[in-house]
């Protein structure tokens, strides 16, 4: 999926960005529309397999590719700037591979809930066709293993909360004033606890993904 995403953005670089219609002038100069102060989005993502060795539950998480959904609010700083605070959800086929001294001992079908929630920065540049940019940092949260066939839980019992960063780019396209919609790849950074992991295992894990979202802005 990166390609074409790159493919595309260096299209957008030979293309006007048109910088001055930030704002709509009427009257001579005396009236302006302003850009909406707050920003509502919602979206359906495609995340990418990953893996995760986990020391203390003697365990590895192969994580399938999944669908997610997600929500986000923007209050805008300026320009098209704006302090974002996006949130997501997926559940997640995976094979869950007991451990032992990095061996692997046995292994069973499951699925578990993985969550993430981001502080950071939204950046798009023009109001038609325009580059997306996002920074933030935050979670990736799994919770409620369960064997596949049997619905038995697995471990761990509770939230397992990792620090994460993620870096988005993409392209959008502004319908109106208050209504966009974004095509943004995500590549993210998520570590795990290093607890009881052998000198082979690594405690990082890489994510990536595709989301589609739409934006709605309110007030001015």
């Amino acid at each position: 999926m990166r390609r074409p995403f790159l493919a595309l953005l260096l299209a957008l670089a030979v293309l006007p960005l048109h910088a001055g219609r930030a704002q709509i002038i009427r009257g001579g100069g005396r009236f302006t529309m302003k850009d909406p102060q707050l920003w509502i989005s919602g979206g359906v993502g495609w995340q990418q397999g990953w893996s995760v060795d986990d020391g203390s539950t003697g365990s590895r998480w192969d994580l399938s590719d999944a669908t997610s959904y997600g929500l986000s609010v923007e209050r805008a700083l300026t320009g098209g700037t704006t302090l974002a605070l996006r949130g997501s959800t997926a559940r997640v086929p995976l094979n869950y591979v007991f451990t032992h001294d990095g061996g692997v001992t046995s292994s069973a079908q499951a699925d578990g809930n993985v969550s993430q929630a981001f502080l950071g920065i939204h950046v798009s540049s023009g109001r038609d066709l325009h580059s997306v940019l996002e920074l933030g940092a935050g979670a990736t949260m799994y919770s409620g293993f369960k064997q596949r066939n049997t619905g038995e839980p697995l471990p761990p019992d509770k939230v397992d909360a990792d620090f994460a960063f993620v870096f988005g780019y993409g392209l959008g396209y502004s319908f109106s004033r208050s209504f966009q919609v974004d095509v943004v790849q995500d590549l993210a950074t998520s570590l795990h606890q290093k607890a009881g992991l052998t000198a082979g295992q690594t405690s990082s894990s890489r994510l990536s993904g595709t989301r589609l979202v739409a934006r709605y802005g309110f007030g001015s």
